[in-house]
């Protein structure tokens, strides 16, 4: 008698956890939306002059920094990318050289990015560090941002930032940048996907 009872309690309990695994499943934002994912950045192939493999820098005037391959401050992979501006700061660009190709107008896309900083701070004229992403030749104004000093506020481990924007009427491209001013930056795991059925 005992035993029978006891495999009804387990049937129960084994049947609510499978009820709430599949709620947990179906609450999920991306339960009703596909992710098919376009373009993929780890950061582990390096070119010369210390940059990443298809990536070039801009610094401007008056600006001291340092660009390395990281092996031990990392997301994932071999290496994340660490970037340095030091005091009183500055503006540095880095920039992916060619543009993701193959986008279609009207379609939803996501950026996903890994991003670990320091001592961040505004540039003397008060520039802010960014994460940017635009499409081309259509172009979304103001340009979608993330702003790493809001972002990053309180943080001292790495932290997941996304941003998901619809492709203007006549876009093919995404461009994609990286602007800091003072402090260290890290970054790794870029990520985007076309999202939607």
């Amino acid at each position: 008698m005992r035993i029978a009872q006891k495999g009804k309690s387990m049937k129960k309990n084994m049947i609510g956890m499978m009820m709430i695994i599949v709620c947990l499943i179906l609450a999920s934002p991306a339960s009703g939306e596909n992710f098919r994912l376009i373009y993929e950045e780890g950061f582990e192939a390096k070119a010369s002059g210390n940059l990443p493999d298809g990536w070039q820098t801009k610094i401007n005037r008056g600006t001291t920094a340092e660009f390395n391959f990281d092996e031990t401050e990392k997301h994932n992979g071999k290496s994340a990318y660490k970037i340095s501006v030091k005091p009183p700061g500055g503006s540095v660009t880095l920039y992916r050289e060619a543009s993701i190709k193959n986008i279609k107008p009207g379609k939803k896309y996501e950026v996903s990015v890994w991003v670990k900083a320091k001592d961040l701070g505004y540039s003397p004229n008060f520039i802010a560090p960014a994460f940017r992403y635009n499409y081309f030749p259509d172009r979304i104004s103001p340009a979608p941002t993330l702003d790493l000093m809001y972002m990053l506020k309180g943080e001292s481990g790495w932290k997941n930032l996304t941003y998901s924007t619809t492709a203007p009427s006549s876009a093919q491209e995404i461009t994609l940048d990286v602007i800091l001013t003072k402090g260290t930056l890290w970054i790794d795991d870029i990520q985007i996907f076309e999202v939607g059925n």
